[in-house]
């Protein structure tokens, strides 16, 4: 009988039904959020970096460097003194080689000459090839280096037993192209005003074209504040999405770099450097 009672109560007062409290869904960060954060609390923006869902950070910084180096490419190839030291540079190089090759009987003199020719054509700066080699080139190498570099700071932290992914090493890598687009346009300004194509925040200012045909100068040259503050982000950020201690990541990027830029200097593989 009792139980029979308390089943009418049952029937009658229904157990009460707890509303549904969703879970916090924490937001991605977004990518605006995640450039400024770069600069101005970078472990901490790495970190929501690595706990997002996104993996397309590297994009925007990517084509912001991408646009402000056309446009510095633009300012310094228009800039008279500025671009008459980098096509003699060029020019003297290329006579070299060809004179070279006339020496050991692979050309002759009048195809030395014609090539000359057109090498001049070619680096005219209101030559439409010159304008659509020069963005092309740009484009490419840009990319081609994002993705190249993130693939080999990626295999060597693999080897430290480092978690992240490849695109996560791009992510860092990209956002931390944002300091390599302040220094674009700081470089401009002052190779503009000081007339000197390796003018930069550091020891470039006092590098001239004639010390910089020494191997050591040229090295010297890319010490400055915004190359040093660049790997510092980038060492940090490797750590923080590859779950390893800084004291192992900014060895590699500090040792990475400076194999670059040996290369480049000893080897004149290139005019820039990482």
């Amino acid at each position: 009988m009792d139980n029979n009672n308390d089943n009418d109560l049952n029937q009658q007062n229904p157990p009460v039904e707890q509303p549904f409290e969703p879970e916090d869904v924490k937001e991605d960060l977004p990518v605006s959020d995640a450039m400024t954060g770069v600069i101005t609390e970078p472990g901490d923006t790495f970190e929501e970096v690595k706990a997002s869902s996104k993996r397309n950070y590297w994009l925007l910084p990517t084509i912001i460097l991408l646009v402000l180096s056309l446009f510095a490419s633009y300012m310094v190839t228009h800039d008279e003194e500025l671009y008459s030291e980098i096509r003699t540079k060029q020019v003297n190089a290329a006579k070299e080689r060809l004179e070279a090759a006339v020496k050991d009987g692979k050309m002759s003199r009048e195809q030395m000459n014609e090539q000359m020719e057109g090498m001049e054509k070619m680096m005219n700066p209101k030559s439409p090839l010159f304008i659509i080699f020069a963005g092309v080139g740009a484009i490419f190498s840009i990319i081609a280096f994002l993705f190249l570099r993130s693939l080999i700071f990626w295999g060597v932290l693999k080897g430290f037993k480092g978690t992240a992914t490849y695109m996560l090493t791009v992510c860092v890598l990209g956002l931390a192209s944002i300091i390599e687009a302040l220094q674009t346009i700081i470089n401009t300004v002052l190779a503009i005003i000081t007339g000197n194509i390796r003018a930069n925040v550091g020891l470039g200012m006092i590098v001239t074209p004639e010390m910089a045909e020494n191997s050591l100068f040229k090295i010297l040259s890319h010490l400055d504040l915004f190359t040093m503050w660049y790997l510092i982000v980038l060492g940090i950020g490797l750590a923080k999405v590859s779950d390893l201690k800084s004291s192992k990541t900014m060895p590699v990027v500090f040792g990475l770099w400076l194999v670059w830029i040996a290369l480049t200097s000893f080897l004149n593989l290139g005019f820039f450097g990482m």
